[in-house]
């Protein structure tokens, strides 16, 4: 019997597996560890991670290569950016190196010119995704498992949003000062078995060392591919997603008291906050400044939704000018609170605006303390303090300034907005919605719609009520209406624009009781008009 030579060779090549091909030739889908993009109307800026370290990465944008820019020492982490596309246009993107394509191309689509009049736009919110996976003990856990929170991200992406934002604490690996973390402060066995597990299972940070090309490269790596690479994977590649930082991501919580101050950051905090920053997420387009395109920075859609979004914890000061955002911020967002010509327009802090947990690092001076208490308290997280919310008790080291801040920041926005326009954070883990009617001496002819977006990865330890002995609830200098009941449920927010017509749904998507069983599907959803 005659057989063909290219019948024999393709018959051959059903034959031999995929392992044993030329690496060019295999799937090569699994090679991407993930991909996180932002957008303008003209602009892309991606970054990613591959699996095997590469000396060339390349992006083609219709065909257009882009050369990626190595961000870390073994050519793994890349970064791209590409200008003068055309707005409001769907590109495809191809990944390749020296020896082919990785994984298959994806669209990516420019917002509209900044000029026109789009008709919808669909965003999507959420907060603090970051935790290593399923962290805790049979008896408590802190973070959910990543399995959780990919699928309240997939239940997130099914509604199709334009975009996303990520509000705040991608990492958590609180350092206290030190080379690495322990939990349990008070108990010392669990601060040392914590410090145990930590300092094998990742290392130990060297503070006086750079981190680019040292032992704590691989450090930051092994944390920053758990919480973030391994959490997002490519599932955000066609919907661009704008994160802004918040306390933990300087690797630690807004801590004070007699024996440390957290904020504002030491060097290493902050060389740990930029590192991460830069190897696994792209910047906020539009920064003020070069060196802050991490902490301040807009998305704006068209003239129809502009959100100005920034950093409450890394450029905080302490003293007679307190600020939690600098100056230059200050005058910049009241700027655009002013001038901006979208239908609607968000402030998008990242520590919120209506609330408090009686934290140290916020706007509003309430403190958990005994009733009736009236000296100074110093309120830790894990502390097992006992008491209510009040602002009789003096909260240790709290900055009056903060609050002044605040009220500039809400007079700028009743006074200089017309329109509509809202506030929406995160920090706080809880979902809730509530008018701010009320601020000290402020009054809100107008109420103001603050929310709460809902979290990703809280779990039994990590909500206030844990964490804190108390649920977050209205700070005492203000008058709220609830317009939604805070909650502490894990969930995410989608926003909903049209014209002069606002919906925000707020997605429940459970997690507080682990023997309900909950998986991060969605068990509820309200809605509230904005």
């Amino acid at each position: 019997m005659h057989i063909h030579r290219r019948t024999l060779l393709k018959w051959l090549g059903m034959a031999v597996p995929v392992s044993f091909l030329p690496k060019a030739w295999a799937d090569r889908t699994g090679d991407i560890r993930h991909i996180l993009p932002t957008v303008t109307d003209t602009t892309f800026a991606i970054s990613v991670s591959v699996a095997q370290p590469t000396n060339k990465l390349h992006l083609s944008i219709d065909g257009k290569s882009v050369s990626g820019r190595k961000m870390d020492s073994k050519g793994r982490f890349w970064s791209f950016y590409a200008d003068r596309l055309e707005a409001a246009k769907t590109y495809q993107l191809q990944l390749s190196d020296q020896q082919g394509s990785l994984g298959e191309a994806w669209p990516l689509r420019t917002f509209p010119a900044r000029n026109s009049e789009p008709t919808t736009f669909k965003l999507l919110a959420f907060t603090c995704a970051g935790g290593a996976d399923g962290l805790g003990m049979p008896s408590v856990q802190f973070f959910k498992p990543h399995t959780f929170r990919q699928n309240l991200f997939d239940a997130g992406l099914q509604e199709k949003p334009d975009a996303a934002i990520a509000i705040g604490d991608h990492i958590y690996y609180d350092l206290r000062g030190k080379e690495h973390p322990s939990i349990g402060r008070n108990s010392k066995w669990l601060k040392y078995l914590s410090s145990w597990h930590f300092s094998l299972r990742y290392g130990s940070f060297n503070r006086s060392a750079p981190i680019i090309g040292t032992s704590n490269e691989d450090i930051l790596v092994r944390i920053g591919d758990e919480q973030i690479a391994n959490l997002y994977g490519t599932r955000f590649k066609s919907t661009p997603i704008y994160f802004v930082s918040d306390d933990h991501d300087y690797f630690e919580n807004d801590d004070a008291s007699s024996e440390l101050v957290t904020f504002p950051p030491d060097n290493f905090s902050r060389m740990a906050h930029k590192t991460i920053a830069d190897l696994y997420y792209p910047p906020l387009p539009d920064a003020l400044r070069p060196e802050w395109n991490r902490a301040f920075g807009t998305l704006t859609y068209g003239r129809l939704f502009e959100a100005s979004i920034y950093d409450c914890a890394g450029y905080l000061t302490v003293g007679d000018n307190a600020k939690l955002i600098p100056e230059a911020a200050e005058d910049w967002l009241i700027s655009r609170i002013n001038n901006s010509p979208a239908k609607h327009y968000a402030m998008v802090p990242s520590h919120p605006v209506g609330w408090t947990a009686g934290k140290w690092r916020e706007w509003y001076p309430d403190v958990v303390a005994p009733e009736g208490f009236s000296g100074v308290v110093t309120n830790e997280v894990l502390s097992e303090v006992q008491g209510q919310l009040t602002t009789t008790a003096s909260k240790y080291f709290w900055q009056k300034g903060w609050w002044d801040q605040h009220q500039r920041l809400l007079e700028a926005l009743v006074k200089f907005r017309h329109g509509s326009r809202m506030i929406f954070s995160g920090d706080i883990h809880a979902q809730g919605v509530v008018d701010i009617k009320q601020s000290g001496d402020l009054r809100l002819e107008r109420p103001v719609k603050s929310f709460l977006v809902g979290p990703v990865s809280t779990s039994d330890a990590t909500w206030p009520s844990s964490a804190r002995g108390i649920t977050a609830d209205e700070p005492g200098w203000l008058t709220n209406d609830e317009v939604l009941a805070t909650r502490e449920v894990n969930g995410f927010t989608i926003f909903e624009f049209e014209g002069t017509q606002a919906l925000a749904k707020l997605f429940d998507c459970g997690g507080y009781d682990r023997s309900k069983g909950e998986d991060g599907r969605v068990q509820s959803v309200h809605e509230v008009l904005i």
